[in-house]
């Protein structure tokens, strides 16, 4: 229930109005002021005068002082807890929650209430309820109104990490596609057209891609394929045909294959084999020449099979024949061994290196027991009979 303080003090807020002062007033003072001043004959200045309108603004305002005096003592008097009551529930019968909310719609909505003073109204408001800046940073200051802002929730450290958050959206991204195949796909079946077979006249096989909702540079790539048996062709044209495909004939499927994506369209890349393809029948009809003395070259298909395709050497692999030759071969190495080592002839190769390390620490071990004193080496020294014998050489030459 609505306290009789508040609501007086909400009636007096929806009756009162701010004085607004006259623009004639304000230009009358200038006018005064710049005008000059009369001279007068007495040695005190003269007081200005106060204008008709002053005087009449401040009556207005006196008279509003007295008439929100009375209604504020007024309604004190008549504020009874029944009448406090009545109100609350006319409030909430216009759908308000107290009497306060209704009183402060009506005064909001009213006529009297300018743009300008509802906006001065809620920047209050919205400054009002803005929470204080940090009182540990450096930075702030209580006069100051930068300082003062909406502080950001605290992190809890019960987020998932950057990794987590793309693996959801992968996820996301599969379950859309999923949706989509169990939900859109099967509505494309009444666009479905029945295979029909391609007539005789139809020999040119074309292929294209397309990419679904998306712009991609191979979609401008077309590639067509036929067989030049087909073409209704004499043998000799034919034959002529395959050596103008050159590397484009399969002489495996016997097809030639050609692509095109020189243009930025599938239509311009189309258009071009198409009369790439009539130029080639155009070329085997002609009489001419009829390239009868000039070999099919297929070096490119049985290259090709070669590099990926390698097969072991049929010389190579292993047969009773060979398998019989070199049991006999090891059984007389081993005969011919048994024999010099009855003999005592054969050479034991451990055994002699063996042998030769013995020998060695045996003379190391001498050397360290009586070290043996060291040779004296003489020193070189320049002889007076060399010397002559160059001066003698420099005489000669001289």
């Amino acid at each position: 229930m609505a306290t009789a303080s508040t609501a007086a003090r909400l009636c007096r807020l929806a009756c009162q109005r701010m004085p607004r002062s006259s623009q004639n007033a304000r230009l009358g003072q200038i006018t005064r002021q710049a005008s000059v001043a009369p001279r007068a004959f007495s040695t005190s200045s003269a007081p200005w005068a106060r204008g008709r309108d002053e005087g009449k603004e401040d009556k207005v305002d006196e008279l509003e002082e007295l008439v929100l005096k009375q209604m504020d003592e007024a309604f004190r008097k008549s504020a009874t807890p029944e009448a406090l009551q009545q109100l609350d529930e006319l409030a909430k019968s216009s759908g308000f929650s107290s009497v306060e909310n209704h009183v402060d719609m009506a005064w909001r909505t009213k006529p009297a209430w300018g743009a300008e003073d509802r906006t001065m109204a809620e920047d209050l408001t919205k400054v009002s309820n803005e929470r204080p800046g940090s009182h540990a940073s450096i930075y702030w200051d209580p006069d100051d109104p930068e300082t003062v802002g909406e502080e950001h929730d605290e992190f809890n450290e019960d987020d998932i990490t950057s990794i987590a958050h793309g693996k959801l959206s992968e996820l996301r991204d599969m379950r859309h596609y999923d949706r989509l195949t169990v939900w859109e796909m099967p509505l494309l079946s009444k666009y479905a057209k029945p295979f029909t077979v391609p007539s005789d006249d139809q020999v040119l096989r074309w292929r294209y891609t397309t990419y679904m909702g998306e712009f991609h540079p191979a979609e401008k790539k077309v590639v067509v394929q036929f067989a030049p048996d087909d073409l209704k062709l004499t043998p000799v044209q034919t034959e002529k045909l395959k050596k103008l495909a050159g590397v484009r004939y399969n002489p495996e499927t016997e097809l030639v294959k050609m692509s095109c994506e020189s243009f930025e369209h599938q239509a311009q890349n189309k258009r071009y084999l198409s009369g790439l393809v009539d130029d080639l029948v155009a070329a085997a009809k002609d009489p001419k020449d009829t390239f009868e003395d000039v070999p099919l070259d297929v070096r490119h298909h049985v290259a090709s099979g070669r590099a990926s395709r390698p097969r072991f050497p049929r010389e190579w692999r292993m047969t009773p024949e060979r398998r019989a030759e070199l049991a006999t071969h090891r059984q007389r190495c081993f005969e011919r061994d048994q024999a010099a080592r009855d003999e005592g002839t054969l050479v034991h190769g451990q055994k002699l290196i063996d042998e030769q390390l013995t020998k060695v620490l045996l003379k190391q071990q001498a050397l360290t027991d009586a070290p043996a004193e060291a040779e004296k080496v003489p020193e070189p020294v320049m002889t007076r009979a060399g010397k002559s014998a160059f001066q003698k050489m420099a005489q000669l030459r001289r």
